[in-house]
């Protein structure tokens, strides 16, 4: 299948700007210039998840069979967890339920918003 041009980031992207670049400066209202912003921060999720979607499902799912050994669902795999968590049978040091989470956790940052400040300094220090 050929790919098609523009892409879903390029056309989040373009229609971000235009609404940062052109349209917010326009308006007057603050309750309205709110809602570009918001709109504008749902299309950079949008154009992320569409480029970092597929690998951070893929992450999330290895990492979780690795740590509770369930091959299973998304859903399963999330529900494991929370009885996993709940059971408090987590030992220190010989779990490795912390490091999964922070690794599951910065891929899913990555895609909500890269420039959360805790997101930002675990991957720039």
């Amino acid at each position: 299948m050929p790919v098609n041009k523009p892409n879903i980031s390029q056309l989040c992207d373009a229609l971000q700007s235009f609404l940062e670049a052109e349209l917010a400066p326009a308006v007057s209202d603050s309750a309205l210039k709110y809602k570009l912003k918001i709109a504008g921060n749902v299309l950079g999720i949008i154009a992320r998840e569409s480029e970092l979607g597929e690998e951070f499902k893929r992450l999330e799912r290895d990492q979780l069979n690795t740590l509770l050994g369930d091959d299973g669902s998304e859903r399963s795999q999330n529900q494991r967890l929370v009885e996993f968590i709940n059971s408090a049978d987590i030992r220190p040091g010989e779990d490795d339920i912390l490091p999964v989470l922070e690794r599951i956790t910065l891929a899913k940052m990555a895609i909500d918003n890269p420039h959360y400040a805790s997101y930002v300094k675990h991957v720039d220090p």
